[in-house]
């Protein structure tokens, strides 16, 4: 059998973010913003073993991304791929006298890891470099967006043509307006460096799915400010009034803080596999 692409999507949220991918013998982590033990649980759910880890890929230092970077990086000694801004925020989780690897990553610059390449681009978040990816093996396609204020034109270039997606769903608008974070919170959530709303995602989806597009995996949902039902009721609504055409076969998945999601081809049709 050629080749494929595969991942879950380990943890998503306000508490911790996680998502691993493979492509025929790499393996690699997205973001370790969760503890080693949930990261252990997760992997042995998913039946994958984390020793078999080649690099963690880091899109921005905060700390739901990176609070579990150095357990990961100390216990299976991979390298970490992050732009100059990320690893000057992260680079004091280690001694002097430790070790590590370090890629440094430029946003539009494209990188081999194994036999995945990778497309790094920029998006807009309260961060010091922050970026989205899009993974390729062969004709394959996975794109990741989350943790930012608006998607804009380089974003919605990068994400087109992938056959799975996840996309950030943060908040639903008024579950934020009326409930009880402070006000320079709301605002920090809802400026064009926060966090994209339900609607948002929906304005994003409208944009980029496409006849290629097979799912799209909702992902950094709050905790405090929206609900699962919400964002997928929101997403599905949205995407049939604005591209009917596509919404009837795109399947909306959710993703979860302390659940991974199984363990699916980048594109299922081409293989035949039904989700388990």
């Amino acid at each position: 059998m050629n080749s494929a692409m595969r991942f879950s999507v380990l943890a998503s949220g306000s508490t911790g973010n996680a998502v691993y991918i493979e492509a025929g013998s790499t393996r690699i982590l997205v973001d370790a913003g969760i503890g080693i033990r949930q990261l252990q649980t997760a992997f042995k759910e998913i039946a994958v073993s984390p020793e078999d880890l080649q690099a963690v890929v880091v899109t921005h230092e905060h700390s739901d991304h990176v609070k579990g970077l150095a357990a990961v990086v100390r216990k299976w000694k991979v390298p970490v791929y992050a732009t100059e801004g990320t690893w000057s925020k992260v680079q004091g989780f280690w001694r002097e006298d430790e070790i590590v690897q370090v890629r440094q990553l430029r946003s539009g610059t494209v990188f081999t890891l194994g036999e995945l390449a990778i497309e790094p681009f920029a998006i807009s978040h309260d961060a010091e470099e922050p970026l989205g990816f899009c993974f390729y093996l062969g004709d394959e396609k996975l794109a990741l967006a989350t943790d930012l204020g608006y998607a804009n034109d380089r974003v919605r270039e990068a994400m087109r043509g992938a056959h799975k997606l996840i996309v950030e769903s943060n908040h639903d608008l008024e579950m934020l307006r009326k409930g009880s974070y402070p006000w320079h919170l709301k605002r920090r959530i809802l400026g064009d460096k926060g966090h994209l709303s339900n609607d948002s995602a929906v304005d994003l989806l409208a944009d980029v799915i496409s006849d290629t597009t097979e799912a799209v995996y909702l992902a950094h949902l709050s905790q405090e400010n929206n609900q699962p039902d919400i964002a997928r009721r929101t997403v599905v609504a949205g995407l049939r009034e604005r591209v009917a055409e596509y919404a009837k076969r795109v399947a909306i998945q959710m993703t979860h803080p302390r659940q991974p999601t199984a363990l699916e081809w980048v594109r299922n049709r081409r293989f035949q596999v039904s989700s388990r």
